[in-house]
């Protein structure tokens, strides 16, 4: 589903190749099981500073801003439990800054996820 969505979005071959592999790592060495047993803190970290975040700045840094919310997407359907953090994380980032991190799409994101509730 992500190639399909980064190949969608035109980003850069080598970037979405870091991108995809970025997921398999992460996907094999966090099972989602697993991840869902940790506190709330760990999955803070494990889930979004080692995972969300590494793929928003490589999205940021291929120039793909536009693969971000479609990618935030497919991440909180196969992570629907943590759904919440991720919400969480990009408000905390984009409430001030508008310029990292994708951070236009990914409120973007957030308003029209609003106005679908």
């Amino acid at each position: 589903m992500v190639s399909r969505i980064l190949r969608s979005s035109k980003c850069s071959p080598i970037g979405s190749k870091r991108i995809i592999e970025m997921i398999k790592d992460f996907t094999r060495n966090n099972p989602k099981e697993s991840l869902m047993n940790e506190p709330d803190w760990s999955k803070w970290i494990i889930f979004i500073k080692n995972f969300v975040s590494p793929i928003m700045k490589e999205l940021e840094r291929i120039d793909c801003c536009s693969a971000a919310p479609m990618i935030i997407g497919a991440l909180s359907f196969k992570y629907q439990e943590l759904e919440d953090l991720i919400n969480i994380w990009i408000k905390d980032k984009c409430s001030n800054n508008t310029s990292g991190y994708c951070c236009k799409e990914l409120i973007s994101y957030i308003g029209s996820r609003k106005e679908q509730s």
